[in-house]
This record gives structure tokens, C-alpha cells and sequence, in this order.
């Protein structure tokens, strides 16, 4: 079978579990998958310093990598950790430019194509200017050409956002195959002030994915109830459609006019794999949306 282009295309491979952000990787592994991601066509890689080691591996993998050029996308504002460990937020100028600095020197890039604020609702209110203006300063001298926000703003940005001062935003379980809350309000503001939308999570933290189970029998804190069921009743809907809840979910996202671009985030080669198969049989077809979108009531 022939990678459908438009959809591969529109796929960001997000690097967290490949860095051993969610656990302890083999970093030559995470090489490996990140080469297979290149060879089968997905030209963005998105990194953050809290990634763990994500920045080392997409920096190894580019010392072997003689195709064509990779749009490459990093983060600040975060301290390198696991995905649960606190406490790892520092937006101080001195760290900001101190990591920037760092990851230009791990990718031997003079060059980042994309650099967000990470978890921007965090960065407290006093410092917001003095960051903002640190981000403008990297893009003037040239170090970075396009700034975004990586996660949901604070009210804060909202006046930044509206001065058209960044290109992307990087949306979190706001839309997906299950829940669309962002289309809302979020992604209307978004278009308005012409930001890309890439959409992050798309099994929403596994829900779409192995996790359902788990959730069902012990609902975490940020997942409702009623969400977990609908994603019960579009597992039956996707056994029926002879496929797997994830690749439904996977097909609905990428396929979709409301985002610019997927982020996923596999941990190993095989789950990267089995999510290329499922952007290779392309988008879902009208009668099944109608299916989901009665399902989640839209």
C-alpha cells in the first residue's frame, strides 16, 4: 500500500516518548524509529529540553539522516525531566536563552524552524513580557524563525496572540475523536489571528488507545465519565468497521479540516508503525463520521 502523502504530510512526530519522558527508552532504538519516521516520509520532529534525552536522539538520527531537509521544532520554558515530575518550570531570560542555546548545540543546527513556549499558562504574569520580547529578540537575529505557544495560552497571551506575534498553536485534548471543546471557542480565536493549529494527543493520554479499560475501571481526575463511555461506544463502532479504536482515532484527527497538523507521540517503533498503517488507509468515510458524530452528540 502506497503512504497517502496528504496525510503523512500533515504528521508531526512528537519526540516525548521516544526521549523516555513517560519511561526508560533504549536511546539507539528511539534513533532507529525516529529514521523509520523519515523514511516513510514525515519531515517534522517536535523536541522539547523536558523531554528527557528527545533532543539528543533527533540529534543523533540527523547526523545519520542524508535525505531531504526537516523542519524542526523545540521548546523552552521547561527543565529536563519525566513527563510526572513537578517543579520543572523555569521562564527566566537567563535559562530561556541558556536553552535555546543548548538545543541549537544538540541538533547542530544554527537554526530552529520553531520554537514554543512550553505549558505557557504557567509563566507567571510578571515575567510574560520579558519573555515575550526574548522570543522576538531570537527571531530578529535570526536563531529562530517562527514562534508558538505550546499548550493553552493564558488570558495573559490572548493580547500578544492578537498583535499576530505567534505562528502556531500547539492544542492538548481539546479535539479529537472523542471530545471537540476546542472547536468551541479556542480554534475560532485561533483562525482569527492566523495561528496554525497542530493538535497533540491524539488517543487523548490512551483513552483511545489501551488505556480505555483502565480508565473505565478507575477514572482519572481529568477524564469525565460520560467522555470514558463515549469512547466505549466508539470502541464497538470501530470493532464493527473491522478496525481498532486507535485507528479510527488517528484517521478521524489527521483528516481533519479544523487542524493544520497531528503530533504523535509513539514511545517505540512498533506503536510508530502501527499509527503509519493507520495514516496510510486514509480518512474515514462519510457514513461512519455521521456514526461518531452522533455518538459524541455533535
Amino acid at each position: 500500500m502506497e503512504v497517502d502523502l496528504k496525510g503523512i504530510e500533515r504528521v508531526t512526530l512528537g519526540t516525548a516518548g521516544l526521549g523516555g519522558a513517560w519511561r526508560p527508552v533504549d536511546l539507539d532504538q528511539s534513533v532507529e524509529a525516529i529514521l523509520y519516521a523519515l523514511e516513510e516520509g514525515i519531515t517534522h520532529l517536535d523536541m522539547a529540553p523536558a523531554y528527557m534525552d528527545a533532543e539528543l536522539v533527533v540529534g543523533r538520527a540527523l547526523q545519520q539522516w542524508k535525505g531531504e531537509d526537516l523542519f524542526l521544532s523545540t521548546k523552552i520554558g521547561k527543565l529536563r525531566g519525566r513527563a510526572d515530575e513537578q517543579n520543572l518550570v523555569d521562564y527566566k531570560i537567563n535559562t530561556i536563552k541558556s536553552s535555546l542555546a543548548t538545543s541549537l548545540e544538540r541538533l547542530n543546527r544554527n537554526t530552529i524552524d520553531l520554537l514554543f513556549l512550553h505549558e505557557p499558562e504557567l509563566i507567571p504574569a510578571e515575567a510574560i513580557h520579558g519573555v515575550v520580547d526574548t522570543l522576538l529578540f531570537f527571531k530578529d537575529q535570526g536563531s529562530v524563525k517562527k514562534i508558538g505557544l505550546g499548550g493553552k495560552p493564558s488570558k495573559l497571551l490572548r493580547p500578544f496572540i492578537e498583535q499576530g506575534l505567534f505562528d502556531v498553536i500547539m492544542d492538548f485534548n481539546g479535539y479529537n475523536l472523542v471530545e471537540q471543546k476546542a472547536l468551541k471557542e479556542d480554534f475560532p480565536f485561533y483562525r482569527k489571528h492566523h495561528l496554525k493549529i497542530y493538535e497533540g494527543s491524539p488517543l487523548m493520554m490512551g483513552l483511545l488507545g489501551n488505556r480505555l479499560e483502565t480508565y473505565a475501571k478507575d477514572p482519572p481526575s481529568w477524564l469525565p465519565l460520560k467522555t470514558i463511555a463515549q469512547a466505549g461506544e466508539l470502541k464497538l463502532l470501530a470493532v464493527e468497521n473491522n478496525m481498532t479504536l486507535a485507528t479510527m482515532a488517528h484517521r478521524y484527527l489527521l483528516f481533519s479540516n479544523n487542524i493544520d497538523r497531528m503530533v504523535i507521540g509513539p514511545a517505540v517503533l512498533q506503536q510508530l508503525e502501527a499509527t503509519i498503517r493507520d495514516i496510510k488507509m486514509g480518512p474515514l468515510d462519510n457514513l461512519l463520521l455521521e456514526k461518531i458524530h452522533k455518538i459524541i452528540n455533535i
